[in-house]
Order: structure tokens, then sequence, then C-alpha cells
């Protein structure tokens, strides 16, 4: 649910650590739950029909991205690397507020449902929608339903509509149109104000009426002819779920939908009241794994879902989980991209674990909580640059991008092959398809793991992935006939093989990085790694002059990655320029003892502390 600031912050955020207090706020407008006795209330299910609840695939929540940018994601990024679905923001005209510095909360006070938005125009929803589904990747639209503005003094939107005041939308709605409570929820224990009253301030729609609902479900229907797959229902929980299941009813056809029921302690509206209505957003499960990972336990999550803690969480076939969404990494209880290892080691057990539908969150860096999307002058976004230090582009990142195809390979198979070293290392496999391990604590931890997977040669999709070839780009483990595998982990890192990943035999990657004395490269030639492997000979006999060429990283430091069959051994030497003329010497001028590795897919770092045979020995 969407925690509105209608005023500016009153000041940028210090520190990253500021914005993670221990606990959770107990509600989405971060009100204090009265103590009050909470007065008896209605628990009935929904009348209305369920919303399909079949899994799509991880979906990446493309927070504030422009529709032109999601277009090319979907080609470019999200298909290839195997995401389900991708989460648009709304795609309705919104108020547009340069007083308030284009804040990214004002495309959540809808002023008509026109599909002109600050993320583009319809023409250009409608060809992201047909990129994203020609890339394999389904479409699920952010709406907001429950409300308009919060703008007493009218406004304008994004398409130039204009409106008097927070109760009129010509031609679309007026005061009739409103719950009759014009005040801000103070109470959460109070069912009728949560579904009656104003979420912070903005005008409530009085949804129980058949001519609101009719607009409503006219707007989704016109984002159904369009494509759109299902939809994110912003701030379900402050709408009654007979309203939302009589909308749903008079849809075109059935839809994924997901409803924003954040759990408060004690309230009377809960989110199992929805279940019926559709899927949930599982707040819950973001704000134990930012407890694991900051003041508990990784071995805690031994049992980790519905009965986990007495708050518990919806079941499994009911959920879409996260590590953090738009809000919650500004409301705080939440672990967020500013995190680091742990952050991303979440997502890591996120896209692991099995429950729910995993919801990884692309966003922007920010630092203040109204700070809107990076601008490109006026309501226009900038183009996202992804590793340019404003756009984070959590979905791209490689341990990410690489567990969705993890995901995808562990399908339904349930956990097994728990370990842990009671404190914040585990590793468990999903059935005998995917295996994974996640080191949190502050040195590496070196097992012989039970992986459950058939025998063979893997690679990790932490480190790298599997090329063109057939061969790995980061880390190879070799898991045994019976299922093990000796696994370093390193410090806040992890380690996960899948049977989708597995290397061909003579694929393997190594990557070698060598420091050569200062000066060494002053002649201008390169350096050169040449051994008894074939692939290190440029088609030459091995050991003859050539080797290949290193990459100069800087003045003294060059590396370079090799391919041979896993468990290869390899006797090398570096060479300067190619011709022996400057291979590796004593300072006696004699040749000095071969180098030697395994080729395994890890990495090899030397140094050569003197190169004497460049004197002319």
């Amino acid at each position: 649910m969407i925690a509105f600031r209608i005023a500016a912050a009153a000041a940028a955020l210090a520190a990253a650590a500021a914005l993670l207090p221990s606990a959770p706020a107990t509600s989405s407008a971060a009100l204090p739950v009265p103590a009050a006795a909470r007065p008896a209330v209605s628990t009935a299910p929904a009348a209305g029909p369920a919303a399909p609840g079949a899994a799509p695939g991880v979906i990446a929540a493309m927070f504030d991205w422009p529709w032109t940018a999601i277009a090319a994601e979907c080609t470019t990024v999200l298909g290839p690397d195997g995401y389900g679905a991708v989460q648009i923001s709304p795609p309705e005209e919104a108020v547009v507020l340069p007083g308030s510095g284009y804040p990214w909360w004002q495309a959540y006070q809808p002023v008509s449902y026109a599909l002109t938005s600050r993320f583009g125009t319809q023409a250009q929803l409608a060809a992201m929608i047909s990129s994203c589904h020609a890339a394999g990747v389904k479409v699920y639209a952010d709406v907001v339903l429950n409300h308009m503005t919060a703008q007493g003094s009218g406004g304008t939107g994004d398409a130039g509509t204009t409106f008097p005041d927070m109760y009129d939308y010509p031609p679309l709605y007026s005061a009739a149109d409103f719950h009759s409570c014009h005040t801000s929820i103070t109470n959460w224990d109070d069912e009728s104000q949560v579904w009656n009253c104003q979420l912070s301030g903005l005008a409530d729609l009085d949804t129980g009426s058949a001519y609101v609902r009719q607009q409503e479900a006219a707007y989704l229907n016109r984002l159904l002819a369009l494509g759109v797959d299902g939809f994110r229902w912003d701030a379900a929980k402050n709408m009654a779920p007979a309203d939302i299941a009589a909308i749903e009813a008079l849809l075109t056809r059935p839809v994924f939908i997901y409803q924003d029921v954040e759990y408060g302690a004690g309230q009377p509206v809960t989110p199992e009241m929805y279940e019926g209505t559709g899927s949930l957003l599982e707040y819950r499960y973001g704000w134990d794994l930012y407890d694991a990972f900051t003041s508990g336990t990784l071995a805690s999550l031994s049992d980790f879902g519905p009965s986990w803690n007495p708050a518990g969480m919806v079941p499994s076939a009911d959920a879409v989980a996260f590590v953090a969404d738009h809000d919650t990494e500004r409301d705080g209880g939440a672990l967020y991209y500013a995190d680091g290892a742990a952050y991303v080691l979440a997502n890591v057990f996120l896209l692991a674990w099995d429950y729910g539908t995993p919801l990884v969150l692309s966003d922007y860096a920010f630092s203040s909580y109204d700070q809107g999307p990076p601008g490109a002058g006026g309501n226009a976004i900038a183009p996202p640059g992804c590793g340019s230090g404003t756009w984070e582009c959590e979905e791209r990142w490689p341990a990410i991008a690489g567990m969705v195809g993890w995901h995808n390979a562990a399908g339904t198979a349930p956990v097994a092959n728990w370990w842990t070293d009671g404190s914040n290392a585990i590793a468990f496999s999903r059935g005998s398809s995917a295996w994974v391990a996640i080191n949190d604590e502050s040195a590496p931890v070196t097992q012989t793991f039970s992986t459950g997977l058939p025998a063979g040669t893997y690679c990790d999709v932490i480190s790298g992935a599997t090329d063109a070839g057939g061969g790995c780009t980061g880390r190879v483990v070799t898991v045994t006939a019976a299922g093990q595998a000796a696994v370093t982990v390193p410090a806040g890192s992890a380690v996960a093989l899948d049977v989708a990943a597995a290397a061909t035999a003579a694929a393997v990657r190594e990557t070698v990085t060598v420091t050569v004395p200062a000066g060494t490269d002053a002649s201008g030639e390169l350096v050169y790694l040449a051994g008894n492997l074939s692939v290190l000979g440029l088609g030459q006999p091995d050991w003859a002059p050539g080797g290949i060429p290193m990459t100069r990283v800087d003045a003294t430091h060059w590396t370079a990655t090799i391919a041979a069959t896993a468990d290869a051994t390899l006797a090398y030497k570096y060479d300067l320029g190619g011709t022996w003329a400057g291979v590796e010497e004593t300072a006696g001028c004699g040749y000095v003892p071969n180098r030697g590795m395994t080729v395994n897919g890890g990495t090899i770092t030397d140094t050569v502390p003197a190169w004497a045979g460049l004197g002319g020995c």
C-alpha cells in the first residue's frame, strides 16, 4: 500500500542505514495503531470470483521506467534472462506536481483514466506490450482504483486534463462518487475507516457505487484490450473485498491479479481476507528477511514461510514475495539496494526458496523519500542508464539475473538437502534440479555439500553464466556420482548450480591475472601466457613461441581467460613479446620452474617479482 507524502520531505536521508529501522511500520500510512479494543468486524470471504492464481514466473517491477525503455529491456534483458513478467508503473493520467519537484508519488494520484502518463503515450504503451510479449514476457499494470488526488485546489494531469478540486474530475467523477468521510484514516483498528476514509488525504472513491465500478472496470478492460496480462491492485487494503470482487466480475477475461494489502499487527483488515480476489503482495516476507539478515541468523530460515512466526504469511500459492518494493525501501524495515551484499544475498534466497511468486525491484538511487525518477526536464523521465549512478537496474545484477534462470530450472521441486553452519551460512537444493549455498559470514566457508544434483560439471550462476560454447564464464563446480561437491563459498557471496547451467567438459574457463614489475611493458610489448596446452599455443605445438596475448589492465597488471577440459593440469610461464626472448628467467639467466594450475573455472593470481631475462641473457 502506498504511503503518500503530500508535502516534500523535511530533509535528505543522512545515510542508507537511516532508512532501515529495526522493525517495519504497522501500516503503509505509518500511522500508530491505537490500543483501543478492536471492533467486531465481518470476516466472511469475498463474494466475487477468485482471480486466477497461476504462478507467472519471476516478476521484474520496473519502477518509474518509461514505456520505450521497458520495451527495450524486455527484448535485450528480461526475455533472454528468463523473467516471466514485468510490472509497469500506473499507466493512467496522473496529476503533475512541479511545486513538489515531480515526486514519485504523483503517479499514484489519478486525474483521469486516459492512457497518457509521464511514462509515455498510449501508442508507446501498446508498442511496449507487443515487444514484451514477443520476448516471452507478460505485462502487469499497477492500477490505482481506491482514490483520486489530494489536491484541494485542483490541478492538471499528464495529458493536460484539468480539475477544479479533489472531488470533481469532469466528466469522469463528481462529489457524489466519493465516500462521505473526508478525513484521513486515524484508526487502523476501525474497519469502516480503513475502507471508507482517506488514505493520507487522498479523495476516496465510493467503490460500492455501481457507476464507479463501471468506470474502473472500463479502464481495466481498455488495458486488457491492449494486451495487459494482469494487475497489481494498489491500495487494495483500503477497498472492501466485496468491492474488488464486483469490479473483477466486470472484466472481459480472467487475469492474474495481486493485491496491495499490507499486514498490520492486530488490525481487523488482514491480507487473508483478500485471498478470494487474487494473490497478495506478502510484506511479511521482506520484513522477516530483513530481520534474519540484520539481527537474526540465516540458519533460522529452514522453515521460512506461513508457519515461520506468529504473524504467519499467506499460502505460497497466493503470495507474491519480495525483498523490497518501492514502498518498503523508503518506509524502512526492509533491505534495499544500498545494503549491498546483504541485499543481493536476500534476493538470491528469494529466487531460490520455494515460496510464492518472486518479484525483483528495478529502481533508481534516491536520497529523500519524495525523490522522483531521474528527470529529463519538467515532468519527463530520463532514459534509464544502468550503472550511471542514478538507475540501479537490479534486474541486471549478475547474481540476480543468474538466479532467475536457476529459479526456472528449480520449478516446483521442494527444498531438500538443507545445511547450515548454525549461523549465517546455509545451503539447500530444490529437488535434483538446482542447489545453492549462501554465505553471509565474514569469512569463506569450505564444505563438501550434498547437492542432490546429477554427477557432472556445472557453471556457478552467481559468478558467471554458460556461454555459447557451453563453457562457464565464472566458477566451475564438479558434482560427484554421489551428488556431492567440495565448494568454497566466499564471504558475503553465494554459489548456485542448476541443471540448465551444466558445462560441457571441453569448455571450462579459467581466468589468470599476473602482476609484472613496474616498467616491464615500457617497450610496448604484450605479455603472453604460454604453456603445455594447445589452447595456449595459438595452434602451434605446446610450449612453442607464441602463447596467447593477455589483456592489459593497467601498467603492471595483465589478464587472460583460457578454455580447457575440466580438471586439466596446466604448466605455464609468462613471456614478454611472444618470442621466448622475454620469457620468465632467474637472475642468473636460468629458466624458472614451471608454474602450475588445475583448470576448474576459478581464478589464478600470480606475481613476477623480476623479469631478469629481458636484459638479453
